[in-house]
């Protein structure tokens, strides 16, 4: 069989890069993980090639190849997986979908043939069975959650790693908390699985032997779902990186009780660990207690996030508004504690609803649903899929107030200069990984020069940033910039999402300035 996995483009999002991967000469923010761990799962005699809508167009020609077409897509991809539908079924081609956006709302789409729901490793093999046999069913079910132990390592030789800004890997599935708002329970469950962290090494190993030298996520949902088992690998990692002269640096997702464990902080940093998200949601008690996001509750949710930057991390955090609880306060709230807990990445959406969650069907019993979201909770008031408790326009229109105050360039590069200095002490007692400035990077830097420095607005934040962060070394400067063409993208995302808003609609003042 002829197999061509298929990843369609992204919207533009906050986490899409867009704007910053040209200073690299990069082409997309992250390959498709779950893909290319499909491929490796496919029988060894099938011929593989794998189409990443997001580095390449698809041919018409690559369809017209392959016996079967593998679809994996996010719900955020779900117009353009029906154009790759209908472009298959115009050439007659036999589709098969999975991932998320097939998990959940395979109904919705027209012209898939055969449906993975769920998780792979179970399902998969069944559906490899019948179609082997000759009689493959239109759609595979989990009945549970598989084990991890199952999973092969991904088929990166499928890809050109260099098109990428960061590569992944995945410990475990699943988050023993379950916030009403999101969909991971649903999804992978609540009882965390892992893989034995053997697994995860050979992954590592596999990277560093096809020459990645760079960041890698470990996409976990929750990385501390069980802190044992997380410390456990971390010793392994940081010897590992130890040996090979730190060929890697990690981010990752997790909670915030991550900042009452200092051995795990101490490991993660051993093992360049550089970066952690958290959700952290909203400084409003009374909204964390709507959405049972009960590990937030009762916290210093500030001193948490300084705790973790003196560790040498960077948290990138994840905020919402629009929760029933809300108060009339919450967006300039917002602000303040982004700005005090000094955090250049914050991502901030409207709250979204999808399906298979609580909150989606308490909204649903409430008669507020408003149909399917876009996926994109963020620079996208088509998220807004139900009838909030302020009102739709009162939301959007402070919704927009949050991004205006956060993403001019100003603002944003006190956040950076702040961020560094409140770092600064704990890397000097971290072991610098080995690394030699290679062409490319300078390259990339006379980039960010000449774009931030001379062409765009907020020109003398930006040599401020520089000037101050280069008094504190070259390592400070080099992050300094790394952070500074991240923000260019996250500011011109911003800027285009409040630049097409409706002029009743905008913030005072009507926009970046």
């Amino acid at each position: 069989m002829n197999a061509l996995l298929v990843y369609p483009p992204c919207p533009e999002t906050f986490w899409s890069f867009r704007h910053s991967l040209p200073f690299a000469r990069l082409k997309a923010a992250s390959p498709p993980l779950g893909l290319l761990t499909v491929a490796a799962m496919l029988p060894p005699d099938w011929a593989k090639k794998v189409v990443d809508m997001n580095v390449a167009p698809l041919d018409d020609q690559d369809l017209s190849w392959a016996d079967l077409v593998f679809i994996s897509a996010m719900v955020l991809q779900k117009d353009a997986t029906q154009e790759v539908l209908e472009r298959c079924r115009g050439l007659n081609r036999r589709v098969v979908g999975g991932g998320p956006l097939f998990t959940r709302l395979h109904q919705e789409l027209k012209g898939v043939d055969h449906v993975i729901a769920g998780e792979a490793e179970e399902v998969l093999p069944r559906f490899l069975a019948d179609l082997e046999a000759g009689g493959p069913q239109p759609l595979y079910q989990a009945q549970g959650y598989p084990d991890l132990g199952l999973t092969p390592i991904p088929s990166w030789e499928l890809i050109d790693l260099s098109n990428y800004r960061t590569l992944l890997v995945q410990f475990s599935r699943g988050c023993p908390f379950d916030c009403d708002f999101c969909d991971v329970v649903a999804l992978f469950g609540r009882r965390p699985r892992f893989k034995a962290p053997g697994q995860v090494l050979a992954e590592l190993e596999r990277l560093y032997q096809l020459g990645w030298r760079g960041t890698v996520m470990m996409v976990d949902d929750n990385f501390i779902g069980q802190r044992a088992r997380a410390r456990e690998l971390l010793g392994l990692m940081a010897g590992w990186q130890e040996q090979r002269r730190r060929p890697f640096n990690f981010l990752t997702q997790a909670s915030v009780n991550l900042a009452d464990d200092p051995q795990m902080l101490a490991l993660m940093a051993q093992a360049n660990f550089t970066a952690v998200f958290l959700g952290l949601e909203t400084p409003s008690a009374s909204s964390l207690q709507e959405c049972h996001k009960h590990q937030n509750q009762g916290r210093d949710l500030l001193a948490d996030v300084r705790t973790i930057q003196g560790y040498g991390l960077e948290v990138m955090g994840g905020f919402i508004v629009g929760f029933d609880a809300d108060p009339p306060t919450i967006f300039k709230d917002q602000v303040r504690f982004i700005k005090e807990a000094a955090i250049p990445t914050a991502m901030v959406g409207l709250l979204s609803l999808a399906p298979g969650t609580r909150l989606w069907e308490r909204m649903r019993n409430q008669d507020r649903l408003l149909g399917l979201t876009s996926g994109n909770n963020a620079m996208d008031a088509g998220a807004l899929n139900f009838v909030p408790k302020m009102g739709a326009a009162k939301l959007l229109e402070g919704y927009r107030y949050v991004l205006d105050r956060l993403y001019e360039p100003r603002a944003y590069y006190l956040r950076v200069l702040k961020f560094l200095r409140r770092r600064g002490t704990a890397l000097k007692r971290r072991q610098r990984p080995h690394h030699t400035l290679r062409l490319a990077e300078l390259a990339a830097a006379l980039r960010i020069l000449w774009r931030l420095g001379f062409r765009e607005r907020g020109r003398l934040s930006f040599w401020a940033l520089l000037a101050r962060a280069g008094l504190r070394g070259p390592a400070r400067l080099a992050e300094a910039m790394g952070l500074a063409a991240t923000g260019y993208h996250l500011c011109m995302v911003t800027k285009s999402f409040l630049e097409d808003a409706p002029a009743a609609s905008r913030p005072e003042g009507g926009g970046l300035r």
